[in-house]
């Protein structure tokens, strides 16, 4: 198998360097085109040579752009096939790798001297633990809320990856947010030194690599317990399935899958269930008019179970259909953590501008004042209450002879951050409004504001 496959790589960068090769000729030949087109069109400075004529200025551009055309083409193509026998050859050097990685010959081996003190004699047994590179695991979630329980079940399974090349046949499976990789110490702090500029010596290739550390969701810590099981290999786990126990000790937590499973050595993915969450959530809808005519649904979920919840991918469901991809946040027993679901199209939103009008002001008609007027409507045809936090921004002056004037919602209409009011603005002008809509219900607001500045000011901004 080795031997086919360093014969297949060696006639792939053998392909790939021919490749190459006919993208420098394409390359020349538009060289060359240049050299014909710059050469036709420079008229001598001697002689009596005849000027071209308008056909021969026609022929000479319908034949530049023809084979530039077909140069072009030829060239993107090949760089394609090039890219794409890249690919090829990295493949099959990864299993070239894993290849050589499963040759006997080529393992490290290591001896285990075990002293053991006893204070009689007697038969026992001995488990050694140990580590291995080119193992890790990745949590994934699926959570699927039901819209009228306002429950969600979250569906929590470990993507494990095997490169040690041994398969793992129907083993127990503990898994641990532990980072071996990390270091036991914290890392010092380093002064942080400003200074002139001074020109650095060319460095190595070799000096300036650098070892690169495991992304933080992805935990290097497995351990194979005894293989007390008997069954067949693991599949994907159904909403019954077997829960998995946790332990949560200093520093970290392990899981302790309740299935044995089956992970092979070529580093194919694997996913085993850690557990099955029901959570209360509390949902509240999302809209931005002015970006987007449409409401976003999220749900805010706490995290009352023993389980801590790592950073990971989640596919979001609601009643039972596919709603988007999206990421959570490593969230511990206790906390609260927010799922992203999508756009509700039965909560609907509609923002118009109503009126934009353009005055002189002064006595001088020195200032020009933009009024606008816009109605938002927000309509609610669900068969239930829905809480709803809508933001829209406004102009925010930077310039003293610019004034921003907000008419509708007045002053007193708005709030602080930690008032009560259903109007909130923020320093950046954002205003926010938090409420909510009954069953069926609809709800229609205005907003009013101008923007005043001098006519010799340039302004940019206004809409």
């Amino acid at each position: 198998m080795i031997r086919e496959l360093e014969e297949k790589s060696a006639a792939l960068r053998i392909e790939k360097s021919g490749m190459e090769d006919e993208i420098i000729a394409l390359t020349n030949d538009r060289r060359v085109l240049d050299q014909i087109s710059k050469a036709a069109t420079t008229l001598p400075t001697e002689g009596d040579a005849p000027r071209p004529s308008f056909e021969d200025w026609r022929e000479l551009l319908k034949f530049n752009a023809e084979e530039s055309r077909r140069i072009q083409n030829a060239r993107r193509k090949k760089e394609q096939q090039s890219e794409e026998l890249a690919n090829k050859i990295m493949a099959v050097e990864r299993q070239l790798q894993e290849a050589r990685g499963r040759q006997p010959g080529r393992r490290a081996v290591k001896e285990v001297t075990v002293r053991l003190a006893a204070t009689e004699n007697g038969a026992g047994t001995v488990t050694v633990a140990y580590t291995v590179p080119g193992a890790n695991w990745t949590p994934v979630y699926q959570a699927r809320l039901d819209s009228n329980t306002r429950r969600v079940v979250l569906d929590y399974q470990a993507q494990v990856v095997n490169r040690t090349g041994d398969t793992w046949d129907n083993v127990a499976l503990t898994l641990s947010t532990a980072q071996p990789s990390a270091g036991g110490s914290a890392p010092e702090a380093r002064p942080w030194i400003v200074q002139q500029l001074q020109p650095r010596p060319i460095m190595r290739a070799m000096d300036m690599a650098k070892s690169s550390q495991m992304s933080p969701t992805q935990y290097d810590s497995l351990v194979l317990g005894e293989n007390t099981y008997a069954g067949q290999t693991f599949a994907s786990a159904p909403m019954m399935a077997r829960q998995a126990t946790v332990e949560t000790g200093l520093t970290a937590a392990t899981f302790t899958i309740a299935t044995p499973a089956t992970i092979p050595a070529d580093g194919t993915v694997t996913k085993v269930s850690v557990t099955t969450l029901d959570l209360s959530a509390g949902l509240r809808y999302a809209t931005t008019p002015k970006l987007q005519d449409a409401a976003f649904l999220s749900a805010k979920v706490e995290n009352n179970t023993e389980f801590p919840l790592l950073g990971g991918s989640l596919a979001a469901f609601v009643d039972g259909a596919f709603i988007a991809n999206s990421h959570i946040e490593t969230t511990m027993a206790g906390e609260e953590f927010e799922l992203a679901l999508g756009v509700d199209e039965a909560v609907a939103v509609e923002r118009t501008l109503v009126n934009r009008f353009v005055e002189k002001t002064g006595f001088t008609n020195k200032s020009t004042r933009t009024t606008y007027e816009i109605l938002i409507k927000l309509s609610n045809h669900k068969s239930i209450p829905v809480s709803v936090e809508l933001a829209e921004p406004l102009p925010v002056s930077r310039h003293e002879k610019i004034i921003v004037k907000l008419v509708e919602p007045t002053d007193r209409d708005i709030g602080g951050p930690d008032d009560n009011q259903a109007f909130t603005r923020d320093e950046e002008g954002i205003l926010t409004w938090t409420g909510s809509l009954g069953a069926g219900a609809t709800r229609e607001m205005t907003l009013k504001f101008s923007i005043e500045h001098p006519n010799d000011l340039n302004v940019q901004g206004v809409e």
